[in-house]
């Protein structure tokens, strides 16, 4: 039996626009635009791994003052065996904070990141749950 997995990411809001990155072809959820996440190591909190998965990929030093605003259960390919959870955190900062994919240990996982407003946000097949999420978040 396969072993449940746990990941954890953080959506980043700055004057009403999210932070996304889009997923390199080599990864899971080529091309995809989404939150930086990652999965959570053993012995590791929720919080503590997305604010750590957020550095390793976009070179962002989150505070640790990050809220947990939703779940998203993660699947198999064929849709019919829940195979893990996704914990989604949130932080909304003043601060100008710009990814840089290239000093970003695993900065290769995604090709660019950008802010979206509500009205421009990507939604593609593979992030439809998360997308429900930060249109909450998004006024």
């Amino acid at each position: 039996m396969k072993k449940f997995k746990r990941w954890s990411g953080v959506i980043l809001k700055k004057n009403n626009k999210i932070l996304l990155c889009k997923r390199s072809p080599d990864k899971s959820l080529p091309n995809v635009w989404s939150i930086p996440s990652g999965k959570i190591e053993e012995n590791e909190n929720p919080g503590n791994a997305a604010i750590r998965e957020y550095y390793e990929e976009t070179n962002i030093k989150l505070p640790k003052e990050i809220e947990l605003v939703g779940f998203i259960d993660r699947f198999n390919q064929d849709k019919t065996t829940k195979k893990g959870i996704m914990y989604v955190f949130y932080h909304e900062t003043k601060k100008d904070l710009v990814a840089d994919l290239n000093k970003a240990s695993d900065g290769f996982e995604h090709t660019e990141c950008k802010f979206f407003t509500k009205e421009k946000l990507p939604e593609q097949e593979g992030n439809e749950d998360l997308m429900k999420i930060i249109k909450k978040i998004l006024k």
